[in-house]
């Protein structure tokens, strides 16, 4: 019996109350009696063996040890209820929480973990038995504050009844000194009547996560399920999922029990546009009224599924599934009897990410046949590596992620999104972190982050060994944002950004990054010239770029390093070019002048004597302009034509338009370092010649997406100037070299410039298109 005089007077005391129990802290049996089970007062057998109608023979004594051990577990079932009854008339006036038997985890008998759904059913059963009853209708948020423990001794859970109000649903699961997860939330009409969950608002350019492996298939069964819960993901999803050494990818402790079938939409779908899943799950078997912890159990799995497909066990080290503790999940049950299988669960997946740890979170509605029966709001799954596991580039990327053809790589996914938005110290060590100063070498975030992994292991940092060659990987997805945005084709924009991209994280992976390590310091991309060899469609397709360091040279303040670079699909060279990147201070950085020295240089059209009278205005709003979305650069633009002018004498635009801080690549390139990309003023001077053909009636509105880079012809440009969020005003003109026509092709050439406030800061040359849509139709005759 326990020791009466251990009941807290003080709540310092009341801790004492998790252990209270028999001899020993852990338990092998249930001490009360499970909700629902009938414990009569009286017993139904009597306390001693009754005569039996069959005498039993000598030496046969199972019959008698079975009357016995029925006699033992009946008293200790009467004794037990008492016990409680006595512990609770003791507790009744002190106000505070009633102590909660220790159920036993369910657990991954090869992991020892125990489940999500220990922690949910000890925290439920606690509070069932502080209040006497099961919710009928249940509103509440569960917030998970820790990853699930290593073993199951020491979970305990307790619920607090404040003022002894049985319809607040509140608890607590610890594992020894950690809080593991919480709910609070309310019972009843309340819960009953309680309105949907939010809608979450829809970003303007939601974020496109690339799988880090590819798949077609769109539904799993149950024996595709049950592959995936014996770690075989590559069997059902293609032997790109495969973990080197045929390691099993990971699996929740329940496996995939609770689901029959899961089934994806498009990554495009859902009330949020990153991906819908529809999953049949049975949470409670024939007749068993199943509670909200296992339909949450069943959302779980779904979610773990759909995390295995987009391939994210792929960056971690032998990586365990636990639930996501990034914000908490709501859970509304308006009736609780409906939770009976069989179920549908539709989830709209809400965000996918690497960082800090590769997760799925999503809202869902469950449904009994058509009607509403649950939702669940902010459900999530992380993966998380082994206690202490290395996951840096140095210690296991080159035994964990391989390339669709089975190469090793150096750096991968998880580490280029923490490069680009993360801790620092996940790509380069301790060395990454050394520095106090926010602003870093980093690539870009989002959707404008086109290096993937690095497959070449630089020498020891701060070595720059020149001529050797680094390769880099990209994979264009199939729905590339700037291949939908720009009618289908590749703008200039990717061919750029793919490889200077690659070029600046090779030179910060070799230790340029970590130059000045006491003061802000930053990349720019300087000047470069490059040709596109021959025109591919990336969709789809895995872009290898491949970076040779020709010349480093440091500075007062900066390092410049000059890099040759190609871009191949496969042995098919398609993109070659030569580019300086330049690694700054700040206080090196904000000394450029332009590119005319310090000196304000107006452009062309304020430069003449008088207007030109073939010139004419007109805002760009009121037709169509080459790109849509994030692509369209010439948005908000007033233009000035003059079908005659320019320095070539064979036409001039120019356009004027406002900088605004909330401009979508300010947040996307770079993370504390805030700049305007090179390539969209590049870009933008490709559109601008678009539109001067359209505008002088070259070509007609439907030929307009048909121009794309003209391939064998050199752009050169140079960049000494940043357009930041703070700036007012940027301008950009085309001068017109020639319009003519190549072996049934319409081919454009023009030069151009870009000024910020005033300040000409870019210098653009040979900008090249070509229309070939007669060559094209004529080819497919």
């Amino acid at each position: 019996m326990p020791n009466l005089s251990s009941f807290p007077d003080s709540p310092e005391q009341a801790e004492t109350m998790d252990d209270l129990g028999f001899d020993g802290p852990h338990f092998v049996t249930p001490w009360w009696p499970e909700a629902g089970e009938d414990v009569p007062a009286t017993p139904p057998t009597p306390l001693l063996p009754q005569p039996r109608a069959t005498p039993h023979r000598p030496g046969d004594t199972t019959r008698l040890t079975d009357d016995i051990a029925q006699l033992a577990r009946t008293a200790h079932r009467v004794t037990l209820q008492a016990h409680q009854a006595f512990q609770e008339w003791i507790l009744e006036g002190t106000g505070r929480p009633l102590p909660t038997r220790e159920p036993l985890p369910t657990r991954d008998e090869d992991s020892g973990l125990p489940g999500p759904l220990a922690v949910l059913e000890a925290g439920e059963a606690a509070w069932a038995q502080a209040t006497g009853h099961v919710p009928a209708a249940l509103r509440t948020t569960v917030t998970w504050h820790d990853d699930l423990p290593p073993h199951p001794a020491g979970l305990r859970a307790r619920a607090t009844v404040p003022g002894h109000d049985p319809r607040a649903y509140t608890w607590a699961v610890h594992h020894q000194d950690r809080l593991i997860a919480e709910a609070d939330g309310t019972t009843g009409p309340a819960a009953e009547d309680a309105p949907p969950w939010p809608v979450r608002a829809l970003p303007e350019n939601p974020r496109r996560f690339r799988p880090l492996a590819r798949t077609t298939r769109p539904r799993l069964d149950s024996s595709d399920l049950a592959l995936l819960a014996a770690g075989r993901a590559a069997e059902v999803f293609g032997p790109s999922f495969r973990l080197p050494g045929d390691r099993p990818a990971p699996a929740g402790p329940a496996g995939f029990r609770l689901l029959d079938e899961v089934t994806f939409s498009g990554p495009r779908t859902g009330r949020y546009r990153q991906g819908h899943l529809t999953a049949r799950t049975r949470p409670g078997g024939p007749g068993d009224q199943a509670g909200w912890a296992r339909l949450l159990e069943a959302a779980w799995q779904a979610l773990q599924v759909h995390a295995l497909r987009l391939g994210l066990h792929l960056c971690l080290p032998a990586p365990r599934f636990h639930p996501w503790n990034g914000e908490a999940t709501g859970i509304d049950v308006p009736d609780t009897t409906r939770l009976r299988g069989p179920l549908t669960l539709e989830a709209d997946i809400v965000t996918v990410g690497l960082v800090p740890r590769p997760h799925v979170v999503a809202d869902l509605c469950v449904l009994d046949g058509p009607h509403i029966v649950a939702r669940l709001h902010g459900v999530g799954t992380v993966l998380r590596e082994e206690t202490g596991a290395a996951i840096g580039p140095r210690e296991a990327a080159h035994t964990l992620r391989h390339t669709t053809g089975g190469e090793p790589t150096y750096t991968h996914e998880l580490h280029l999104a923490h490069a680009a938005e993360g801790d620092l110290g996940v790509i380069y060590g301790p060395s990454g972190n050394s520095s106090s100063r926010r602003i870093r070498p980093r690539p870009p975030r989002g959707d404008m982050l086109m290096v993937d992994r690095m497959l070449t292991a630089p020498y020891r940092q701060g070595e720059y060994p020149t001529g050797v060659t680094y390769t880099t990987e990209y994979d264009v997805p199939d729905d590339a944002w700037c291949l939908e945005e720009n009618a289908g084709t590749a703008p200039n924009l990717l061919y750029l950004e793919t490889s200077l991209q690659a070029a600046a994280f090779v030179g910060a992976a070799m230790g340029a990054g970590l130059e000045y390590p006491r003061e802000d310091f930053t990349t720019r991309n300087l000047e470069g010239q490059a040709c596109l060899l021959r025109a591919v469609d990336l969709r789809g397709r895995t872009v290898r770029q491949h970076t040779t360091l020709l010349s480093h040279t440091p500075l007062p303040g900066a390092v410049l390093q000059r890099y040759g670079y190609e871009l191949t699909l496969g042995d098919d060279t398609f993109y070659r070019g030569q580019t300086v990147h330049g690694f700054f201070t700040q206080s090196t950085l904000v000394q450029q002048q332009g590119m005319d020295a310090g000196r304000l240089v107006p452009p062309w059209l304020y430069r003449q004597e008088a207007p030109p009278p073939a010139a004419r205005a007109f805002d760009l709003d009121c037709g169509p302009r080459p790109g849509h979305g994030r692509l369209d650069f010439l948005a908000g633009a007033e233009a000035e034509l003059v079908p005659d002018g320019g320095t070539h004498g064979a036409g001039y635009l120019m356009c004027t338009k406002p900088v605004h801080a909330d401009d979508w690549y300010f947040s996307q390139h770079f993370v504390h370092d805030p700049v305007m990309p090179g390539s969209c003023g590049v870009e933008m001077l490709f559109q601008m010649v678009k539109a001067f053909l359209f505008h002088t009636g070259v070509i007609t509105a439907g030929r307009l997406h048909s121009l794309t880079p003209h391939p064998g012809a050199e752009l050169r440009w140079t960049y000494r100037g940043q357009i930041l969020p703070h700036h007012r005003q940027v301008q950009a003109e085309v001068h017109i070299r020639d319009v003519r026509r190549e072996a049934d092709r319409l081919v454009v050439r023009a030069d151009g410039s870009v000024w910020r406030d005033g300040l000409r800061i870019y210098a653009v040359e040979n900008i090249a298109l070509q229309d070939d849509t007669e060559h094209r139709t004529r080819v497919t005759a």
